[in-house]
């Protein structure tokens, strides 16, 4: 699938459609190209490798009266896409109307320059070349005396995507990216207790990518939560490390300012837009923007370009801290913020991030621990908050007990509950440093009290 057939194939598809019905308000073609390597680890062993590659392209028509219309195919030819032009026009027209449905986008004279999305070495990347980073993962765990499994995986992709629609619009991009993940359990040999460690990394280039410190990510988390011990219930600070601030701030708002949840009154925020939620060090922003980010984007998966959009500034929630696509733009009247996202060329558009980040504060982690003479660290827990009414009561799975400024043993059987509202205004704390996981970039975060349950009552 070179330029010029894309081209020719998307003119003629679009000029069908336009033949074929008079009732067609607009329409879209999405061509996507992809190539894919991935090898999974189980026991410490390559029990998987395989390298493929995945074409295929989507057609969408909307009708005057908003019925949508979607068919999809893996073969590019004329022949196919004249079959796929004429199921989705007669999917539309026993579609449901759709009063909502506005239109969509146009064409777009600029476009943001974002550099670091491509990397030459990923999209001529060989499956044997792939095996240096799995033998890394699998060499470290070998090593160490307390480690007794490992399961994790190596991933790498090359993709091209074309997006052409009737209201001109006409834009293409390239990207790579690369995965390395790491589970890896260890065993107490005196007392036999055994616990895991997860940790991952996602990168744009190859040459970022570090297998040795993700699986000793892994390692230090694993024997981190060795030697479990009951505690008594407490009212006390809670610090989340970056992956606890996912769990708990980013992953929650994010589902919380989706456009569509938050029309469908499906969101705790509802309502709330305009107004102080959290405290002054809550500062929230989806930026796609970021060079060499994981997430970000010349434009999404509509066309629109990508942007920097600020969703929390100093506790605030703004007024234009939602995320659209062109759908519900139209519905609320607003312009899309260029956060279409599709799962994969089969799909119709739904919401998604970019980079979604917590800014970090001003002070050092190593002394928000030293400043709480009795607290908890939460690195993760297995359960979610409530989205309708941010409700929050979940197990710690992986944390640790604070004392004097010092990090002592982890916890056994202690969970915590707050709502979310009141954890956002609790935060009193965040460190300069941060990590970042995929689409998201999260600091360390103090929250001043929190209700903490504990196994030993």
């Amino acid at each position: 699938m070179d330029n010029s057939d894309v081209h020719s194939l998307a003119e003629f598809c679009l000029k069908l459609i336009e033949k074929e019905s008079q009732e067609i308000k607009c329409s879209d073609i999405f061509f996507e190209k992809s190539n894919y390597i991935n090898i999974e680890i189980e026991e410490n062993s390559i029990k998987n490798s395989e390298t493929g590659e995945d074409n295929g392209f989507s057609i969408r028509v909307i009708n005057k009266n908003g019925s949508l219309g979607f068919a999809y195919s893996n073969k590019l030819d004329k022949t196919t896409i004249e079959k796929m032009c004429r199921v989705a026009i007669k999917m539309m027209k026993v579609a449901t109307p759709d009063p909502d449905f506005k239109n969509l986008p146009g064409s777009f004279k600029n476009y943001p320059v974002v550099r670091g999305l491509f990397d030459n070495n990923l999209k001529y990347l060989q499956i044997e070349d792939s095996l240096n980073y799995v033998n890394d993962l699998i060499k470290i765990c070998k090593e160490d005396e307390m480690a007794i499994s490992q399961s994790g995986n190596f991933a790498s992709s090359y993709s091209k995507t074309y997006i052409f629609n009737s209201n001109g619009l006409n834009v293409s991009r390239k990207e790579t990216s690369c995965l390395i993940s790491s589970n890896i359990i260890v065993k107490n040999k005196v007392s036999k207790e055994t616990s895991s460690g997860y940790e991952r990394q996602i990168e744009r280039s190859l040459s970022r990518l570090n297998a040795i410190n993700v699986a000793n990510l892994a390692l230090e988390d694993a024997k981190g939560n060795l030697n479990r011990k009951k505690i008594k219930n407490m009212n006390v600070p809670v610090i989340l490390t970056p992956k606890g601030v996912i769990n708990l701030i980013l992953r929650p708002v994010a589902t919380a300012i989706n456009a569509e949840t938050f029309q469908y009154k499906r969101s705790f925020l509802v309502d709330k837009r305009g107004e102080k939620i959290g405290s002054e060090f809550l500062n929230i922003e989806d930026n796609g923007l970021i060079h060499n980010a994981a997430g970000s984007q010349i434009f999404d998966d509509e066309g629109v370009p990508c942007k920097n959009k600020k969703i929390l500034e100093n506790g605030n929630f703004l007024k234009t801290g939602l995320l659209h696509n062109s759908y519900t733009a139209g519905k609320e009247g607003v312009e899309s913020t260029g956060n279409a996202s599709r799962s994969s060329y089969i799909s119709i558009p739904s919401i998604g991030i970019t980079n979604f980040i917590m800014k970090p504060g001003d002070i050092n982690f190593e002394e928000i621990i030293k400043d709480t003479k009795k607290g908890i660290i939460l690195n993760y827990t297995g359960d979610s908050p409530n989205i309708s009414t941010g409700d929050f009561s979940g197990l710690i799975l992986h944390g640790n007990l604070i004392k004097d400024g010092e990090i002592e043993e982890s916890l056994n059987e202690t969970m915590i509950g707050i709502n979310l509202i009141d954890l956002f205004q609790n935060i009193d704390a965040v460190s300069k440093e941060f990590r970042v996981y995929g689409a998201f970039q999260a600091p360390w975060v103090r929250i001043k009290s929190v209700s903490v349950i504990g196994g030993a009552n």
